[in-house]
C-alpha cells in the first residue's frame, strides 16, 4: 500500500501502488451452488506506468493459484511466471513479483487463477438461501462489492478511481440463469452439464459496480417508451422461483423513472438493459450495480392486496434512489469515499424528486422533513458527527459514514442549495457537470463548479462550509424597540446545549426565509454571512412572523416567547403550511432536549396543533412523545402515567375521528390510512381502554380466520398493541404469523418487530434467543430487537444479550462490522443515566470496535445527552 496526499486536502488516503494500472479484465468464474465454492480466472490488460517487476493489487479470503504476465517488452511471448505470490491479510492485497522489470509505457497482460469460497456473510461472492416452491432449501450465488469487497470475488484493483472494462463470463449449470450488468452476447456449451454466459463488455466503470448472479431465477419484463432515451430499454425484475409478479410494481415505477431521469439529466442511460433482482440475503437495503441492481426483497417486492401502503412507498423511494445512481455514481463517479455523499446524497434527493412526480399524492417532500431532514439534523447535533464531506484514511474505514450524513444531510444540502438557486438553474448545472465527467471520476468541488457556472452565483464560496463542516447552526431572533426590526444570531447547536468556544468557530451561509402572515411567501430570500445581523420585520404590524420559510433550511430557530405565542396562533387557525408548522413544531422540541427552552414550553406548543390533521405533523410528534416517554421511563408510576395521559389526549381524538375502517368510497388516501394506524398505535401503547379492547378483539377475529379485519396499515399496529398489552398467547400468535412465509415479507417483518413490544421479561429472553437462530436471517436481526428498549424491562435484558453474545455476533457480521454498530445503537439506546454510559463505555472500551467506532461515540454521546434533558427538566 502507499500513502497519497489528495488535491491539496490535508487528507491522506492509503491506497495502492500507482505503477500499475488497469484498462481491462475478462473474468471467468464458475460456481457451484452444491459445494459453495467457485474457481476463476482473470486477465487484466494493465498500463505500465513506471518500470516496476511488482504488482499489488487487491485480494481478500482469495486462494491464488498461480500468476503470470506477458508483454511485448519481453523476449519471449510466452506467459512469465510469478516468482513470488505474497497474501497481506491486514492490507488486503496480493503482491506478485516477477524476475523481469515491465518497462514504463508497456501494455501487459496479468492472469491469475484462483479459487473461493461462496460465504454467508452477505459480502463479496456469496450464497443467498431460498426455499422452492416444493418447501427446498436451495442457493443462489449473488454479489455485494461497495465499498470494498469486489477483491473477495476476483483480484482486482479495488478503488474507485481504478476504472476500467470487463468482459465477464459465467460458466453455470444449463439449468440456471446467469446475470452480469451487460446483456448476453452468447451463450456456448462447455460440456458436463455446464453453460458458459458470455456477456458485452462494459463501459469503463469501478470495480464496486461489477455484479453477478447465478440462480434459478422467475422474472418479469417491461420497456420504456424511448422518449428521452432515444431507443425502448428492456426493464426486468428477477426473483426466486414463485414471487416475480411481486416485483410488478417496481418494474411499473423503473420503467418510468428511467426516462424522467434522461430528460432531468440530459444523458441517455447508456446500457442496453436494466436487470433489478430481489435477493433473501441481503445487508443494505439496494445496491446501485450497474445495469444489475440488487435489492433486499421487502425493497423491491410489493403483495398489491396485502403489503403496506408505507412499503410500497418505500419500494417507490429505494428504486428512484438506485435509479439516480446509474447517473450519478455509476456514470460519473467520486473520486474517493470521502466523496461518497455525492453519490448518496444526491441519489436521495433527486430519488425523492422522481417519486414526488410518479406520486404526487404522497407529499413525499413534507415526509422528507421528517425521514432525512430531522434524521440528519438529529445526529448532526452531536459532536461524534462528521461532516458531509469526511477525511477516509483506509477502507476499514469507509462503512461508518454511510450514515444519515451521507445520505439525509447531503439530500438536504442539495434541497436547500437547490431551492435557492432555482430548478432550472440547478439541473442546467448538473447537466454540464455530467457531460463533463461522465465514464470518469469527479469531486465535490467539480459540482460546485459547474452550478457557480449554470446559476453565476458563487455556490463554493457558500456550500463549502456546508459540506466541509461538521454540524449546524441554531438561529437565535432578538425583536429590536420600534417593532419594525429583528436581530439574528448564529452559533452552533449542539443537543447537549454545551457549546464551547472552540467548538463554535464557523460562520454558516443561512438562507433566512423570512416570512410574515401578510408576505404570502414572496419576500425575497435574506441571507445571514456573519454571526449577526439586523433585518427589516414589521414585528408590530404582523400577526406573526417565521424564519425558514418552507423549513427548507439546514438549521434551528430559537424566538422570543411572544413571537412563539403569535406562531402558535398562527398554526391554530389554519394560517402556517405544513411544512412550516411542521418547522415549528421540530424547532421546539429540539430546543427544549437542548436546554435552549422547557419541556413544558413544547407541550403547551402542542395544545396548537388541536386540529392538526396531517399525518406528517403527527408523525413527528408522535415520535418526539415516544422521546419523551423513553428518557422519563425511570420516573415514578405517577408521573409516567401523566406523560401517557398527555399522550392520549393527542392520540385518543384521532382514533374517534378516523375509526378503524378506511371511508367506504375508496377516497382515503395513503397517508391518512398511515394516520389511522399512528393513532391507535399510540393510544394503545398509553393505555387507552377502548382503543386496546377494539385491537384485542380483532386479533382474535383474524387469527379466526377474518382477515378483513385489519386494513394493510392497522395490521401492524394492532400487533404492537395487542402484545404490549398482552402474554404468551398473543407473542405465539404473532410468531407464527412471522414464520408463515405465504405472508408478504413487509408484513412479517413488522410482525418480527411487533414482539420486541413484549414485557414479560421470558417472552423478551425467548425473542432474543428466536433472533439468534435459522428462523431469522442475518440481516433481520436488528429488526427483531429494535422494539425491545420501548419496554421497562427490555432494556437491560437486551444489554445483556449484546454483552453475552458479542463475540459470536462479531464472528456473523465480520465481514460486516457496521452492523455491529446497528446492534449497539439499539441495544444502549433506551439508557438513562451516566452510570449506564459508563457501563457501556467500559465494555466495548475492552473491545476492538475500530469498524463501528463513529455509532459507539455517537451512541454514549446520545446516552449521557438524554440524561442531560432529564435532570434538567425533570422538576418543570
Amino acid at each position: 500500500m502507499c500513502t497519497s496526499a489528495t488535491h491539496g486536502a490535508s487528507e491522506e488516503r492509503e491506497l495502492l501502488p500507482t505503477n500499475v494500472s488497469p484498462i481491462h479484465y475478462a473474468l471467468l468464474l464458475a460456481p457451484d451452488l452444491e459445494s459453495l465454492t467457485y474457481t476463476g480466472e482473470v486477465s487484466i490488460k494493465v498500463r505500465i506506468n513506471e518500470a516496476t517487476s511488482d504488482i499489488v493489487l487487491h485480494s481478500n479470503e482469495l486462494d491464488i493459484k498461480s500468476a503470470s504476465v506477458v508483454s511485448t517488452a519481453f523476449q519471449s511471448q510466452e506467459p512469465v511466471a510469478a516468482s513470488s505470490i505474497t497474501l497481506k491479510k491486514e492490507e488486503e492485497t496480493v503482491n506478485l513479483a516477477f524476475a523481469q522489470a515491465l518497462p514504463k509505457g508497456d501494455e501487459a497482460t496479468l492472469n491469475i487463477k484462483f479459487s473461493g469460497v461462496l460465504n454467508d456473510l452477505m459480502v463479496g461472492f456469496y450464497r443467498s438461501k431460498y426455499t422452492d416452491a416444493e418447501g427446498n432449501s436451495k442457493s443462489m450465488a449473488t454479489t455485494q462489492f461497495e465499498p470494498t469487497d469486489a477483491r473477495r470475488a476476483f483480484p482486482c484493483w479495488d478503488e474507485p478511481m481504478q476504472k476500467a472494462t470487463f468482459d465477464v463470463t459465467l460458466r453455470v449449470k444449463e439449468s440456471l440463469t446467469a446475470l452480469s450488468n451487460m446483456d448476453v452476447a452468447r451463450t456456448t456449451s462447455s460440456g458436463d452439464g455446464l453453460k458458459d454466459v458470455v456477456f458485452n463488455t462494459t463501459p469503463i466503470m469501478s470495480t464496486y459496480l461489477l455484479a453477478f448472479i447465478v440462480g434459478e431465477l422467475d422474472y418479469i419484463e417491461g420497456t420504456t417508451s424511448g422518449k428521452h432515451n432515444g431507443r425502448p430499454i428492456t426493464c426486468r425484475v428477477y426473483t426466486a422461483p414463485g414471487n416475480s409478479e411481486k416485483g410488478r410494481f417496481a418494474l411499473n415505477v423503473a420503467v418510468q423513472v428511467l426516462e424522467y431521469f434522461a430528460d432531468v439529466f440530459g444523458i441517455a442511460y447508456p446500457l442496453p438493459k436494466l436487470d433489478q433482482i430481489a435477493i433473501n440475503d441481503f445487508e443494505s437495503g439496494a445496491m446501485e450495480n450497474w445495469g444489475l441492481i440488487t435489492y433486499r426483497e421487502v425493497a423491491l417486492l410489493v403483495d398489491e392486496a396485502n403489503s403496506s401502503s408505507r412499503s410500497k412507498q418505500y419500494v417507490a423511494e429505494v428504486v428512484s434512489h438506485e435509479l439516480a445512481h446509474q447517473w450519478f455514481g455509476n456514470l460519473v463517479t467520486m473520486e474517493w469515499w470521502s466523496e461518497l455523499w455525492l453519490n448518496e446524497g444526491f441519489a436521495t434527493w433527486v430519488g425523492t424528486l422522481a417519486v414526488d412526480h410518479l406520486f404526487p399524492e404522497y407529499h413525499i417532500w413534507t415526509q422528507f422533513l421528517v425521514d432525512d431532514l430531522q434524521r440528519a439534523l438529529s445526529l448532526d447535533a452531536l459532536r461524534s458527527s462528521h461532516p458531509i464531506q469526511v477525511p477516509v484514511r483506509r477502507s476499514a474505514d469507509i462503512s461508518q459514514i454511510f450514515d444519515a450524513i451521507s445520505y439525509s444531510k447531503g439530500a438536504s444540502a442539495i434541497r436547500m442549495l437547490s431551492s435557492y438557486i432555482g430548478l432550472d438553474n440547478f439541473f442546467k448545472g448538473i447537466r454540464a457537470y455530467l457531460q463533463k465527467h461522465k465514464y470518469a471520476n469527479a469531486s465535490t468541488n467539480d459540482l460546485w463548479n459547474a452550478l457557480s457556472e449554470a446559476s453565476g452565483v458563487n455556490v463554493t464560496q457558500f456550500m463549502a462550509l456546508w459540506t466541509r463542516k461538521i454540524g449546524y447552526p441554531i438561529i437565535t431572533v432578538s425583536e429590536l424597540e420600534g417593532g419594525s426590526q429583528i436581530k439574528v444570531h448564529q452559533g452552533r447547536y449542539l443537543s447537549s446545549g454545551n457549546v464551547t468556544d472552540a467548538e463554535d468557530q464557523t460562520e454558516w451561509w443561512v438562507p433566512l426565509g423570512i416570512d410574515t402572515a401578510e408576505s404570502n411567501g414572496q419576500r425575497p430570500i435574506d441571507v445571514l454571512t456573519t454571526r449577526e445581523a439586523v433585518f427589516d420585520v414589521p414585528v408590530s404590524n404582523s400577526k406573526w412572523y417565521k424564519l425558514n420559510r418552507g423549513t427548507v433550511g439546514i438549521y434551528r430557530v430559537k424566538y422570543p416567547a411572544s413571537a412563539v405565542a403569535k406562531l402558535a396562533q398562527g398554526i391554530a387557525d389554519g394560517e402556517l403550511s405544513i411544512n412550516d408548522r411542521i418547522g415549528v413544531i421540530t424547532d421546539a422540541a429540539s430546543l427544549a432536549t437542548s436546554g435552549h427552552s422547557n419541556t413544558s414550553d413544547y407541550l403547551t406548543l402542542l395544545r396548537a396543533y388541536g386540529n392538526e390533521t396531517e399525518f406528517v405533523v403527527w408523525q413527528d410528534i408522535a415520535l418526539r412523545i415516544d422521546a419523551l416517554k423513553a428518557v422519563w421511563a425511570n420516573e415514578t408510576d405517577e408521573i409516567k402515567s401523566k406523560i401517557h395521559a398527555l399522550s392520549r389526549s393527542l392520540f385518543s381524538p384521532l382514533v374517534q375521528r378516523l375509526g378503524w375502517e378506511a371511508s367506504a368510497d375508496g377516497s382515503e388516501d395513503s397517508l391518512t390510512s398511515r394516520l389511522r394506524a399512528l393513532a391507535i398505535r399510540a393510544a394503545g401503547f398509553d393505555g387507552d381502554a377502548e382503543v386496546i379492547a377494539e385491537a384485542r378483539h380483532r386479533f382474535a377475529e383474524f387469527f379466526n380466520g377474518n382477515k378483513d379485519v385489519f386494513n394493510t396499515d392497522t395490521l401492524r399496529a394492532a400487533f404492537g398493541v395487542t402484545i404490549y398489552n398482552g402474554g404468551r398467547a398473543e407473542f405465539d400468535k404473532v410468531k407464527s404469523y412471522f414464520l408463515d412465509q405465504a405472508n408478504p415479507v413487509d408484513q412479517r417483518l413488522a410482525a418480527l418487530t411487533s414482539l420486541g413490544f413484549a414485557t414479560d421479561p421470558e417472552l423478551i429472553r425467548e425473542l432474543l434467543e428466536f433472533a439468534m437462530s435459522e428462523h431469522v436471517r442475518n440481516q433481520d436481526v436488528h429488526q427483531a430487537i429494535s422494539a425491545i428498549p420501548t419496554t421497562g424491562p427490555g432494556r437491560d435484558i437486551l444489554w445483556e444479550w449484546y454483552q453475552n453474545n458479542y463475540s459470536l455476533l462479531v464472528g456473523r457480521y465480520r465481514a460486516s462490522m457496521s452492523y455491529m454498530g446497528a446492534l449497539v445503537r439499539i441495544s444502549t439506546g433506551g439508557f438513562i443515566g451516566y452510570d449506564k454510559a459508563d457501563e457501556v463505555e467500559k465494555f466495548l472500551a475492552a473491545r476492538d470496535t475500530a469498524k463501528f467506532q463513529r455509532v459507539v461515540d455517537q451512541s454514549l454521546e446520545k446516552i449521557r445527552s438524554n440524561t442531560a434533558w432529564f435532570n434538567k427538566d425533570r422538576e418543570d
